[in-house]
């Protein structure tokens, strides 16, 4: 129900704000529940109280500004929950700066792959990038993914955030060719996981950590600790009644590292030219 939904997101608060704070947010409405129609709302409308701060940020494809909500306290948290926003949407930088983004994206997409070829192929990402010296963080998507971040530290553009992607899945997709492919025609992938670094740009979102999905189950996007990443990993386990017990049997929230790292990008470039060198 939409109270059981603002229980949730006044339970996990504390841990979910710091990643929607300073970050533009869009919201993905569900007036009728999951199974009627539903529809993002980058806009604030005009009625918005004004205790929840927007932002103007200009689009040049829609050729207008947008003002775009920023969640900043629970109360506009619980705001956005009662106007039928389940998912929540960020931008991956903040309006401090918008044109560097703390992390960039590497999603992975099953389709038809088993969920064990996209732990196999997480797990490649964090062995290639722990070998290029970066560190990488791990969520569930909610639904039947994973979702990657690698930090930048708000030290690059967008465009060199999506290179680093670009660079890393092509890699990946190369040691792991039977199970993962970088290419999007969804006849051309078969069975491999689609490792996906297109949702790294301006205005391009992420569903942010630990917020709930419309699915059956009100799975949560949950932050995973890379131990936890293995065959047994059952994404399903993580939703609204079990995220806020986990959250508070937790010492560290494994993935807010994410969000203050500052990677030696440079020399993460020169390792990886080296990797290339050597294969």
């Amino acid at each position: 129900t939409k109270g059981d939904l603002i229980d949730y997101y006044r339970a996990v608060a504390d841990w979910l704000l710091p990643y929607l704070e300073d970050r533009p947010l869009v919201l993905d409405r569900y007036p009728d529940g999951i199974e009627g129609p539903s529809f993002f709302q980058k806009h604030a409308p005009h009625f918005t109280p004004d205790w929840i701060r927007t932002v103007t940020i200009h689009s040049d494809s829609g050729e207008r500004d947008i003002d775009y909500f920023v969640v900043e306290s629970e109360e506009a948290l619980v705001y956005m929950a009662n106007s039928g926003g389940i998912p929540l949407h960020v931008w991956s930088s903040r309006v401090a700066s918008l044109d560097r983004p703390d992390w960039t994206i590497l999603d992975l997409d099953p389709k038809e792959a088993p969920f064990t070829s996209v732990v196999e192929v997480a797990r490649g990402i964090k062995e290639l990038c722990d070998q290029i010296g970066l560190d990488s963080f791990v969520k569930t998507s909610g639904k039947t993914g994973l979702h990657v971040l690698v930090p930048l530290g708000r030290q690059v553009s967008y465009e060199h955030g999506r290179m680093l992607a670009d660079l890393l899945a092509l890699i990946v997709a190369r040691r792991y060719p039977e199970i993962a492919t970088v290419n999007r025609s969804l006849s051309a992938r078969g069975k491999r996981v689609y490792i996906d670094a297109v949702q790294n740009g301006p205005g391009r979102l992420l569903v942010s950590p630990l917020c709930v999905r419309p699915v059956p189950g009100a799975r949560v996007s949950t932050p995973l600790r890379w131990r936890e990443v293995t065959a047994k990993l059952d994404p399903g386990r993580f939703h609204i009644e079990s995220v806020p017990r986990r959250l508070r049997s937790m010492k560290d929230e494994p993935m807010i590292a994410v969000l203050d790292a500052r990677p030696d990008l440079l020399g993460a470039l020169e390792q990886l030219a080296e990797l290339e060198r050597r294969d």
